[in-house]
């Protein structure tokens, strides 16, 4: 259906989320807007602010140049993170997640701003968002920290398996985030689709939109096995290798966790009215390796604008 209008979109690409995860997660409580308290995030590096070049040697933690890619075609190089970090270089496209990605490519020139994001759960409920500035030279494969900002988070919902969500306000925005063990799938306000692997997914919410605004995710993560004597264990998949991805143990299984978060107003309202919901996505007891990457990567190949012909 073409000329939809944009809380349309959000609501059938929200549907369609749903559907590919299962059944929806149970709501939950939440704070409210007002009580997430409110931390600042600088603005990335302006490109115009950067040095001529790099010297070799300079690094961040966790965060290399891929030489060996930059050999095979050395007009572009992939920077990739580690341990659960995000990396954003360049300018942040609109509709994409200012959280990042695991590994990026860039064409080689000059010095570019990059910034580091990295999820640190002390324990559950117990989270603070690192996010280091910096500039990277790809000719000389280096990267020179600049400044290394600590932004303390605030439980928005939890949910089973431990898991947390958490969220912390930019101004009139709400910023979740979200910590993710393979791949996690979303559909942000606008109603777009996308996709992270790297730790954890950061995304606005904005306070003001007069229509509101939502955000639908899934992912999978790691939970024990339920006993069930009368069912075979289901036996593994090849591995698929990603930055996230890892063998499991016998005893623990994959299982499809649902995120909603979404914030609404109206005259009557002194302030955004926030709703969180978390929960199981699937009723049953998951999938054994993390071939579900693969196997997430095809479902959410959903068409969102179009209905499909009435026979």
């Amino acid at each position: 259906m073409r000329g939809l209008a944009k809380s349309s979109c959000v609501a059938i690409a929200a549907a369609s989320l749903a559907l590919v995860a299962g059944t929806p997660a149970e709501a939950a409580g939440a704070p409210s807007f007002s009580s997430v308290p409110e931390a600042r995030v600088p603005e990335m590096l302006h490109p115009k602010d950067a040095p001529d070049a790099i010297p070799s040697g300079e690094r961040v933690e966790g965060v290399r140049v891929d030489e060996n890619a930059m050999r095979v075609q050395q007009s572009f190089a992939t920077v990739v993170a580690e341990g659960g970090r995000c990396v954003a270089v360049g300018a942040i496209p609109p509709g994409v997640a200012p959280s990042g990605v695991a590994q990026t490519s860039i064409r080689v020139g000059g010095v570019l701003p990059m910034r580091v994001e990295h999820l640190v759960e002390r324990k559950p409920g117990e989270a603070e968002l690192v996010i280091v500035d910096a500039w990277l030279d790809a000719r000389t494969s280096s990267i020179r920290p600049v400044v290394t900002t600590r932004v303390p988070l605030t439980t928005l919902a939890k949910g089973p398996a431990k898991y947390v969500v958490y969220g912390f306000r930019k101004g009139s925005e709400l910023q979740v985030v979200m910590p993710s063990q393979e791949r996690i799938g979303y559909v942000d306000p606008r109603g777009q689709i996308g996709f992270t692997q790297c730790g954890h997914l950061r995304i606005g919410l904005d306070g003001a939109a007069k229509n509101g605004a939502m955000i639908v995710a899934a992912g999978r993560i790691r939970t024990n096995r339920a006993p069930s004597p009368s069912r075979p264990a289901p036996s593994f998949h090849p591995q698929v290798v990603t930055p996230q991805s890892q063998a499991l143990p016998p005893d623990m299984v994959m299982r499809a966790v649902q995120v909603s978060v979404s914030m609404s107003r109206t005259k009557r309202d002194r302030e955004p009215l926030l709703s969180v919901s978390v929960g199981w996505a699937e009723d049953d007891d998951g999938v054994t390796a993390s071939s579900s990457t693969h196997d997430m990567a095809e479902d959410f190949e959903v068409p969102i604008a179009e209905p499909a012909e009435e026979q």
